[in-house]
């Protein structure tokens, strides 16, 4: 008897042993996960800030390149202390119409462009242009049905303009990278103008914007010019071509059926990781409204 509760008293010293035994080695273990943690959540605040300072002047560096500043003084020089482009505000048709005669006139004093001796100067080659450009258009909806008319449209610039007038056009895109964009937006708004007098000012119809808009967009001769392109021309020519399609479908003008939807999202992606664009914010949002306009997801 006296053995049995001999053993039944050592089983509860061991029992009670075991018990703070484990109690106090669960409270140690608790305490060393515990400082474990802390020690984690330190290091990992210590290296979240320490990454949040390389992305904020990665941010800084970012936006230094791809937020171009107005190149001011240059713009000044090309279209005059008025511009819209300088003074980011709308004018009517004769101030735009005046900024373009004063881009070509600046073309006209470049030594690049004097090289070329041309008659009349830049400006009288570019209403003669215009005029070749709108009487010979690109094809863009039987592009492939024969290999005549792609071989007609793969050389349609070189066909109808000439290697002289091709070379010079190549040569500006070269040489005046600094004020394309803004040059682009100001013979954008030129062209699309409804209150010139067409006859007079040489503009474009609305039929050929469209149909080289859709030259630009759908065939393979015109996104082959682009890709040779740089691609921030690229990217804007296409934009300005969305623009003038959205433009014929207001007026139901698209007998080539071209969907507009996909081009905006490609340019909604494609401008949004555009390096060097002033007018960027500008154009998303354009684009914005237009993917709302003809509901996009």
């Amino acid at each position: 008897m006296d053995r049995v509760i001999k053993v039944g008293i050592v089983v509860a010293i061991v029992g009670i042993a075991a018990y703070f035994g484990y109690s106090l080695f669960g409270s140690w273990h608790k305490e060393s996960l515990e400082t474990a943690k802390r020690h984690e959540r330190v290091e990992w605040e210590k290296r979240t800030n320490e990454l949040m300072e390389k992305v904020t002047g990665l941010e800084e560096e970012l936006t230094s390149i791809k937020g171009e500043s107005i190149p001011e003084r240059k713009l000044k020089e090309v279209f005059g202390s008025d511009s819209a482009v300088v003074k980011e505000e709308p004018l009517g048709f004769e101030e735009i119409d005046q900024q373009i005669k004063a881009f070509f006139s600046y073309l006209d004093q470049q030594d690049y462009v004097q090289a070329y001796e041309l008659k009349g100067g830049t400006y009288q080659q570019f209403r003669l242009v215009l005029k070749k450009m709108s009487t010979n258009l690109p094809s863009i909806s039987d592009e492939t049905t024969s290999l005549y008319n792609l071989y007609r449209n793969m050389a349609h610039f070189f066909r109808v303009l000439g290697k002289n007038r091709v070379n010079l056009t190549r040569d500006v895109l070269q040489n005046e990278g600094e004020i394309l964009e803004s040059a682009m937006q100001t013979f954008y708004l030129w062209a699309t103008d409804e209150t010139g007098d067409k006859q007079k000012t040489g503009q474009p119809t609305l039929k050929t914007l469209y149909t080289y808009s859709g030259f630009f967009l759908t065939t393979l001769a015109g996104r082959s010019y682009l890709l040779r392109r740089d691609s921030k021309i690229r990217l804007l020519t296409a934009y300005y071509s969305v623009l003038i399609l959205d433009k014929a479908n207001d007026e139901q003008l698209n007998p080539g059926g071209i969907d507009i939807r996909p081009h905006i999202e490609y340019l909604l992606n494609d401008l949004q990781s555009q390096i060097g664009l002033i007018y960027q914010k500008q154009y998303l949002t354009e684009l914005i409204q237009l993917a709302d306009k003809y509901k996009l997801s």
